[in-house]
């Protein structure tokens, strides 16, 4: 009897729970409850090769329809070099109380720094932003021009420049060498 009584309470508390716990269709997870966005910036554009270079940017999360700051969150950041040879994590960082996270490098190679926010928990949803940075050395511009590299102007870089033969950025309007001579 006490068996039944136990196996019959046992049921009615599995029921119960059944009853309370949320449906749903299939394997389908809920979805995050707010949108984030995560910017990145690195700068400065164009930048010498072997200087220091400043991946900055914000993480916010969209609350009642406003973006408010996400402090003490977990940012990667990844490098992708011209070329072929792919990404690679380099560093993780973590915002301040204004949402905002800095990394600081040597400049070596022209390509694209990434920032991933991948959230720990499904109540955020993950972002990606990206700024792809040209380097050079010894005067001479390492990147071509595409979409990912858009095209520099004199404006851009502020001084005359030593391009050689290979002038991406056509800055080099009578074929000496040297570009922006206008900054002489």
């Amino acid at each position: 009897m006490i068996r039944r009584s136990i196996l019959a309470l046992g049921s009615a508390l599995a029921l119960a729970l059944t009853a309370s716990a949320p449906a749903y269709a299939g394997s389908a997870q809920p979805t995050a409850a707010y949108d984030t966005n995560v910017t990145a910036d690195a700068k400065p554009e164009p930048v010498a090769k072997n200087r220091t270079l400043t991946v900055t940017g914000s993480l916010k999360y969209k609350r009642s329809g406003t973006w408010r700051p996400m402090s003490a969150r977990a940012v990667t950041i990844h490098f992708d070099p011209s070329g072929t040879a792919g990404s690679r994590k380099v560093a993780t960082v973590r915002t301040n109380s204004n949402g905002v996270y800095t990394y600081r490098t040597t400049a070596t190679r022209s390509g694209k720094w990434i920032v991933r926010y991948q959230p720990q928990v499904s109540t955020y949803q993950p972002d990606v932003a990206s700024d792809a940075v040209c380097v050079y050395s010894a005067g001479r511009w390492q990147c071509p021009v595409s979409p990912t590299n858009p095209d520099l102007d004199c404006a851009d870089i502020g001084r005359t420049v030593w391009v050689g033969t290979n002038d991406y950025h056509d800055l080099d309007r009578d074929n000496d060498g040297w570009g922006c001579d206008s900054y002489s």
